[in-house]
């Protein structure tokens, strides 16, 4: 039997070994926004797999509880299981400051975060693993609409609508990271990158949602676009996915 060692297991040990703070010195946690239903978190775009925004030993992250749990515990979205509703709709930003003057690493921050969410959210949780069906997503021909970026590039990401009612994704410099999981968001399982790309892309898709579709109609428009125009390919599969189970959880005291 394979033995699951999940991420945050593995930080959590560092951290201790190391002699490593586990806490943030002060932090502040306000709620920004409520998503409608349906509307996704797209806080990661841009991050490139980075959620934490850190300059010195100031610490940023956005997001939803789904997504700050993945970012505390170093994992996607889609393997933190029976988390609440609202854990989809309410986003928040954490504002908070790690002790002393050295400037943490990403890896670093993450057992303060997961801190913080004990204390301010309450928040237990448990191991486990599961049998999921997934999409493994392939290239399986090139497409010049799908490029590495070149060296002198900055991120830019921006969906705009055009005539007929046509939508424009549109990115330069995007991590294939946050290409992944931005074609999670519409795909109906979740999506494993199997592309064997790595680096930066550019990529600009025209879709063509049907005029007043549902949210599902929209996602499948999106998810046709890139399959068609990108050379790209959702293979339909299961994997044993290691998962985070959440025991408890609060809405959180601010601040």
């Amino acid at each position: 039997m394979r033995t699951i060692v999940p991420a945050y297991v593995v930080i959590s040990a560092c951290s201790a070994a190391y002699g490593q703070t586990t806490e943030f010195e002060v932090a502040s946690v306000k709620q920004i926004e409520t998503l409608q239903a349906g509307r996704p978190d797209l806080s990661f775009v841009g991050t490139s797999g980075k959620p934490f925004k850190i300059e010195g030993n100031r610490v940023t992250v956005n997001g939803t509880l789904h997504a700050l749990v993945a970012a505390a515990y170093g994992v996607k979205e889609y393997q933190v299981l029976a988390a609440p509703n609202w854990a989809d709709t309410l986003r928040y930003t954490i504002v908070a400051k790690s002790s002393g003057d050295t400037v943490p690493t990403q890896d670093q921050v993450r057992p303060m975060l997961q801190s913080l969410l004990a204390d301010r959210f309450q928040f237990k949780l448990h191991p486990g693993a599961k049998e999921m069906a997934v999409y493994h997503l392939r290239q399986v021909k090139k497409s010049s609409l799908l490029k590495p970026a070149a060296a002198d590039e900055t991120f830019s990401w921006n969906l705009s609508g055009g005539a007929g009612g046509t939508l424009r994704s549109k990115a330069t410099k995007e991590s294939i990271v946050d290409f992944v999981q931005l074609v999670g968001v519409s795909a109906d399982r979740p999506v494993i990158d199997k592309t064997g790309l790595t680096g930066d892309i550019d990529y600009d898709i025209l879709i063509s949602p049907p005029a007043g579709g549902s949210v599902d109609e929209v996602n499948r428009a999106i998810i046709y676009a890139v399959v068609d125009q990108l050379g790209l390919k959702l293979e339909p599969a299961k994997d044993t996915i290691e998962v985070l189970v959440v025991d408890r959880v609060d809405k959180p005291s601010e601040n």
